[in-house]
C-alpha cells in the first residue's frame, strides 16, 4: 500500500499538437514518465516486453511533450485518488479514452469534491 498522502495529478501535454493526458500518481513524478515511456516503447516493439495501447501515448508519439504537476492530492485510498482524477478528466479537454473510476453520486465523491475542489 502506497503513501496516498503524497498523491498529486498531473498532466502531459504534446507541444506539437497541444493534446493533454492527465493522470494521477504518488509516485516521484519522473519516476511516473520513465514508466510512461517504457509502456510506449514495449506498445512500439522496442522493448521486449510487449504493452497495449494506452491514451498516455497520444501525447508521447511525437516525442515533443512536457509533463507538469496540477494539483497535490493528500488522500487516504487509491481510490480517493482515481475519483478526483477522474474529476480532471470529466472538466478538462483531453486525451484520456477512459477514466479510472466510475463516478457515482455518493459520500466519497461528494467528499472528494469538497476537499479539492473549492471554490
Amino acid at each position: 500500500m502506497g503513501n496516498y498522502n503524497k498523491a498529486y495529478i498531473y498532466g502531459i501535454k504534446c507541444n506539437k499538437t497541444k493534446g493533454l493526458y492527465i493522470g494521477s500518481s504518488i509516485e516521484p513524478i519522473q519516476t511516473r514518465l520513465t514508466k510512461h515511456i517504457t509502456d510506449l516503447r514495449g506498445y512500439l516493439g522496442i522493448n521486449p516486453r510487449p504493452r497495449c495501447y494506452r491514451s498516455s501515448f497520444e501525447v508521447l508519439m511525437n516525442n515533443d511533450y512536457e509533463m507538469f504537476k496540477i494539483c497535490d492530492v493528500p488522500c487516504e485510498s487509491k481510490e480517493e485518488l482515481e475519483i478526483v482524477e477522474s474529476l480532471y478528466i470529466n472538466n478538462n479537454v483531453c486525451v484520456n479514452k477512459r477514466l479510472p473510476r466510475k463516478l457515482k453520486n455518493d459520500e466519497l465523491v461528494q467528499k472528494m469534491i469538497n476537499n479539492h475542489f473549492k471554490i
